[in-house]
């Protein structure tokens, strides 16, 4: 009897053995602060294995909270347990649902928590992740360059994919790894394609020229060369703060505990506002130290063309504002405290334009920080042209306005009583998003998301963690490094443009990391990391992009507002309209809806004259910005201009 359920056991625990390839880099655990993983539900396997990554730790002492560092630290969104601690992760969830029933097996590790079933896994999710492989397209990878591959390690990227060579392409490449929700993908050898969540720690770059085989189903792309990679990645599918990431020094956590120690939690870098975190303790069993051993760095990860790493704790972030988490630490008789965290979402949108939405602004409590939401949401307006859609990219020259009532607030006495002697010495509670908001009441916004509530192991209870963080993105002053065009024939300037459209912020980079190759980026993108960048030399080519950008608007909003059909819909936003908001410190993206009142053209062309006015602004344009000079702009990260 007894040797039946051992080799009942030992076929059950075979069953969830990964096929792997000895190529496979398994990266260390995550034993930095991260934000807890949800629990996404009991979920059926596959054959072969829903989560594609099977981690060679014992399950004999395996918890939940050791699976979720170990895929943290491998850059997975997902990790599951199975049958007592097979821990597993992945990009992607494939198998069934089940019914939380019927994860029913305890964790060899902690008696306390649930590891699976036979053939079945206990999911958990990184909340960090902000897309998953339905919403993006193969348009989302962007090429990093071409690097080395097959190092004594192994290989840069883990996960090969099966193409037919005969009609082996880049995209079908890109299409396999997307697929399966992985971020980055490689091409080798004119016909191999290879995936994976991380770039292995010792993939460097190398020479252009060694990326030189032609992909076997279209000679006239490039899929990289012998054991050296064309590299690419949908930034989308990575995580929003990786292993390693470190909060933005703008606006302080806050914290308060009925015992030691300061709890700290993992917030997206830059624009964001940190969380507040609160703490209260019950008595707990004392923990059990457990000597761990040292690992090497965070992965290096490669953000962009040309340079040759970036720490994954410099990771760069959106706009997206953080949500506020509360902890609570609860009794446990086990090696570690078990902590209940409950995460309050930011809404994610606060202002909508016909099928565009504005991402949660960053919050704030000074004039400083209240204009650090403004230049935010200054340098969303031109991703609000592009995808409003028509009629309702007419509302985005109220969100302009709109925009520009923030920084009349930042300005106004309620933010100004947070200085003493011309420097913030102090928050000011009338000075924040709420009252802002409050006063000027955004459009449309959705409802905030419900809170949820996961569990992770508590801090050291004799430990008290303090950094100093150092911001890896900062808001550009909305200052134009182009100029907006004059003809009096067609009736435009600065200031005037066709239709009130503006041309397109090119200002400077905001991500650190990218800065210093590419000192300049065209905003076009609520994603700025999505957002095109360019070196110093190119900088007359971010202009003619920003050309192209203004002109496609005019024809899809101003040319399709002068249509007939159409009668009515772009003068009524004139309405109560009368101010003309400060053109010093906004530049012209503040003007984009009162100066429509000072060009009689607009709103009374046919379609045919919008469209030539249109037209010979765009030529215009490029003329005005061939020879460019931005000598002067952008020398320095973070000084704005």
């Amino acid at each position: 009897m007894g040797f039946s359920k051992a080799l009942v056991a030992a076929a059950a625990a075979l069953s969830f053995v990964q096929v792997t390839s000895a190529w496979n880099i398994e990266m260390p655990p995550c034993l930095d602060p991260f934000k807890p993983f949800v629990y996404s539900g009991c979920y059926q396997n596959t054959s072969p294995d829903q989560l594609i990554y099977r981690s060679s730790q014992s399950s004999q002492n395996m918890t939940v909270e050791k699976c979720v560092s170990e895929c943290k630290g491998n850059g997975f969104r997902y990790a599951g347990l199975a049958y007592y601690g097979v821990c597993f992760c992945g990009p992607t969830v494939n198998g069934a649902a089940l019914e939380d029933s019927q994860c029913s097996f305890p964790c060899n590790g902690d008696k306390s928590q649930t590891c699976g079933g036979n053939n079945i896994v206990s999911v958990y999710q990184d909340p960090t992740f902000s897309a998953d492989s339905d919403s993006v397209t193969t348009d989302n990878y962007v090429p990093l360059g071409c690097y080395t591959d097959q190092g004594a390690a192994g290989r840069s990227l883990s996960w090969p994919k099966r193409i037919d060579a005969a009609t082996f392409t880049t995209d079908s490449c890109l299409s396999a790894c997307k697929q399966d929700g992985f971020p980055f993908a490689g091409t080798e050898y004119g016909r191999e394609c290879y995936c994976g969540s991380v770039l292995a720690n010792h993939t460097v770059p190398a020479p252009a020229a060694e990326c030189n085989m032609p992909c076997q189903g279209d000679a006239s792309d490039t899929c990289g060369g012998r054991s050296r990679l064309n590299v690419y990645v949908a930034k989308e599918l990575e995580s929003l703060e990786p292993c390693g990431y470190e909060p933005p020094s703008n606006g302080g956590s806050s914290s308060s505990s009925a015992t030691e120690p300061t709890v700290t939690t993992s917030v997206v870098p830059g624009t964001t506002s940190v969380p507040a975190v609160t703490t209260t303790s019950v008595p707990s069993v004392p923990d059990t130290t457990t000597s761990v051993p040292s690992v090497p760095d965070t992965t290096t990860v490669p953000s962009v063309p040309g340079t040759t790493s970036s720490s994954s704790s410099s990771s760069s972030v959106n706009t997206d504002q953080v949500p506020v988490t509360t902890t609570t630490r609860v009794p446990s008789t086990t090696t570690a405290s078990i902590c209940t965290a409950t995460v309050t979402p930011p809404s994610e949108c606060e202002y909508k334009c016909g099928k565009w939405c504005l991402p949660s602004l960053p919050d704030f409590e000074d004039d400083e920080s209240c204009l650090g939401a403004w230049k935010t949401c200054a340098k969303q307006v031109t991703s609000c042209f592009k995808y409003a859609g028509f009629p309702g990219a007419l509302e985005c020259l109220e969100f302009s306005k709109w925009c520009g009532k923030i920084q009349s607030f930042c300005k106004s006495d309620d933010c100004k009583r947070g200085r003493g002697k011309g420097k913030r010495t102090f928050s000011n509670k009338k000075c924040s998003k709420k009252s802002c908001f409050d006063k000027f009441t955004p459009k449309n916004p959705n409802p905030p998301k419900p809170p949820t509530t996961s569990v992770f192991p508590c801090p050291p209870a004799t430990t008290v963690v303090t950094s100093t963080v150092v911001p890896t993105t900062a808001a550009p002053e909305p200052t134009n490094i182009c100029k907006q065009p004059t003809n009096s024939k067609h009736d435009y300037a600065p200031g005037n443009p066709v239709g009130g459209i503006e041309l397109p912020l090119v200002g400077c980079n905001d991500i650190k990391q990218d800065f210093f190759s590419n000192p300049f980026k065209l905003y076009t993108e609520q994603d700025s990391r999505r957002c095109r960048a360019y070196t110093r030399p190119k900088c007359a080519n971010a202009c003619a992009d920003a050309c192209q950008e203004q002109y496609e608007e005019c024809k899809e909003t101003y040319v399709e507002s002068c249509n007939p059909k159409h009668k009515g819909q772009w003068w009524w936003k004139k309405r109560d309209v009368s101010e003309t908001l400060d053109r010093r410190t906004f530049g012209l993206w503040s003007n984009l809806l009162g100066n429509l009142l000072g060009n009689k053209n607009d709103g009374k062309d046919t379609p045919s004259k919008a469209n030539e006015r249109c037209t010979a602004q765009y030529k215009d344009c490029l003329a005005q910005n061939k020879f460019v000079n931005a000598d002067n702009r952008c020398k320095a990260w973070g000084s704005g201009l």
